[in-house]
């Protein structure tokens, strides 16, 4: 039986964010719940305490106006201010213990917030974001990003600003899309933003920091680039957090500022840019193994056709070796022109129809001229049997020769659920005595759930279908792309890919003219017209030294 990748549905979708609403419910109310954390002003306080600004004591007069910036008492520090004193006590007893009512609204708003989250990926990024791997894999970066920072809040006395919540989107932009970086970093922003009473200024600089590097990235083909983005959302976020507090009627002092070094907002909301950029190139390997992705270096030592795989199928399938090569070309160029994954386009191309070769002459460009077709004395059934064999020993093979999984998704998506028509029409024609349905002519595979996936089986189609015609000429080639789409789309085979009308245009485009100048007509040599023509054959020419070939041209120019 073939193994594909679990789809996400709406009951993972709860689960998921149940489990996610647990963690972060007791990782916001963990220094409320347990009572060593409570921090006595009379003694090292045993986390950092950050006291929203605003807050007023119930028992301190209505007279009395609440603090004007947050007040923060770092992990060790003793109070000596009495005043302060009364308000971290006020502050503390008040909180404690928390309601069972609080506790359910936060519950549910982290519930909601995960549930959105899940359902946007499953419904709006394309057929990636409904892959239970894609889901389970961001949730559990999320969740992590979270953790961090609450780790940090509480045991540290960094400024809120300088927390790295931009790793995940820069990861997801790197191997996704951007909405899904856009999601990811919308989440994060509102969970670690409740972790401080969801203050202004803090708020505006986690979305500024996370949905800018969004923006700015967009270079997939060189990681690194993560480390600009970052730098770039970091100083956006300080030049949005500048323009908020001048809206607000409290401007920053710039040069003040920046000359407070450790205590200064702006150097702290750009360094938590710079960092998330650091930290998103530094664990990538942490990225690729939670969000089941390859990263380029492994993609760019697939393409290597010494691999022992490829080798395999050069030597045992010739002919399928030359299509999938032919395959990757095309795929290659139709990936870029979409901007979706190039690479990992022809990587999947080369590796597709490596089941092939387990019996490579039951497939037609593995015969050579004048060999007999097996499926001659096969039943049409038995025949559509063995040719859909390929695509589960094409995936066992994979799997087992360690190619990694978005490689393998390749070559069990590329014929999809379609009918295997010669065979299934050859049934009937036959009079469909065992009174099969088309399901036995099925392919056991996936839909294509990405447009890589999806370019793959378009091209696979047109390749084959291409080599067929005899005069080659743009409206023979537009007729096959044209026709090969309109059943694909007919076939509800592209209907989780994520391609777009406006993709299918630019692909179409795209091959019509890769295939004219691929296929376009030579003018023949002169030696074969004498041969065609049954003349004495032209002179082949003789051996020539470099020498000789200077003497020559010298001697012409005298």
């Amino acid at each position: 039986m073939l193994r594909t990748r679990l789809i996400a549905g709406r009951t993972s979708g709860l689960i998921l964010s149940a489990v996610f609403a647990s963690i972060m419910m007791l990782a916001s109310q963990v220094e409320v719940v347990l009572e060593p954390l409570r921090v006595d002003p009379a003694r090292p306080a045993p986390v950092t305490l950050r006291i929203p600004s605003g807050y007023l004591p119930p028992e301190l007069s209505p007279h009395h106006r609440g603090m004007p910036e947050p007040l923060v008492i770092r992990r060790g520090e003793v109070v000596s201010d009495p005043g302060v004193q009364r308000l971290v006590r006020a502050f503390e007893r008040e909180r404690r213990p928390p309601e069972r009512r609080t506790l359910l609204g936060v519950w549910i708003s982290y519930f909601l917030i995960a549930y959105i989250f899940l359902a946007y990926l499953r419904l709006f990024t394309g057929g990636r974001g409904g892959l239970l791997r894609t889901q389970s894999g961001l949730l559990v970066l999320v969740g992590a990003t979270c953790l961090t920072a609450k780790l940090l809040l509480l045991f540290t006395g960094f400024s809120p600003f300088v927390l790295p919540l931009a790793t995940v989107p820069l990861w997801a932009a790197l191997y996704f899309d951007r909405a899904t970086a856009t999601a990811s970093g919308l989440i994060i922003s509102l969970v670690c933003a409740s972790f401080v009473n969801f203050s202004m200024p803090v708020v505006v600089v986690y979305l500024a920091t996370t949905l800018g590097v969004v923006v700015f990235f967009y270079d997939r083909k060189h990681a690194t680039h993560v480390l600009v983005a970052g730098t770039a959302a970091g100083l956006f976020a300080a030049l949005l957090l500048i323009v908020v507090a001048l809206a607000a009627g409290s401007p920053i002092d710039v040069i003040g500022d920046l000359a407070k070094l450790n205590h200064s907002a702006l150097l702290s909301a750009i360094a938590g840019g710079m960092i998330s950029g650091i930290l998103a190139s530094a664990f990538q390997r942490v990225a690729t193994a939670a969000l089941g992705v390859v990263t380029r270096s492994r993609l760019q030592d697939l393409t290597d056709v010494d691999h022992p795989l490829l080798r395999k199928m050069s030597r045992e399938a010739p002919g399928s070796w030359q299509h999938a090569r032919a395959m990757a070309n095309l795929a290659e160029g139709a990936a870029a022109a979409i901007g979706a994954d190039a690479l990992l386009t022809r990587v999947g191309a080369y590796y597709h129809d490596l089941g092939k070769t387990i019996q490579p002459k039951y497939y037609v460009e593995n015969l050579v001229a004048g060999e007999p077709s097996p499926h001659g004395d096969l039943e049409p059934e038995v025949s559509a049997d063995a040719i859909m064999a390929h695509v589960v020993e094409g995936a066992r093979i994979l799997r087992e020769g360690g190619i990694p999984e978005p490689v393998v998704e390749f070559a069990y998506t590329h014929h999809g659920t379609s009918v295997i028509e010669y065979f299934w029409h050859k049934c009937l024609e036959n009079g469909n005595a065992k009174g099969l349905s088309d399901a036995a002519f099925r392919y056991p595979g996936m839909r294509p759930r990405t447009k890589e996936t999806a370019i793959l089986m378009l091209i696979d189609a047109i390749e084959a279908a291409a080599r067929t015609v005899d005069e080659p000429s743009r409206e023979k080639f537009e007729a096959i792309v044209q026709r090969v789409m309109n059943v694909k789309l007919r076939q509800g085979q592209l209907d989780v890919c994520g391609l777009t009308m406006e993709d299918l245009r630019v692909i179409q485009s795209t091959l019509i003219d890769t295939l004219c100048n691929a296929y376009h007509n030579r003018i023949k040599y002169p030696w074969q017209d004498k041969e065609d023509d049954g003349e004495a054959p032209l002179p082949v020419p003789g051996i020539a030294t470099e020498q000789d070939v200077a003497r020559e041209r010298s001697r012409e120019s005298t």
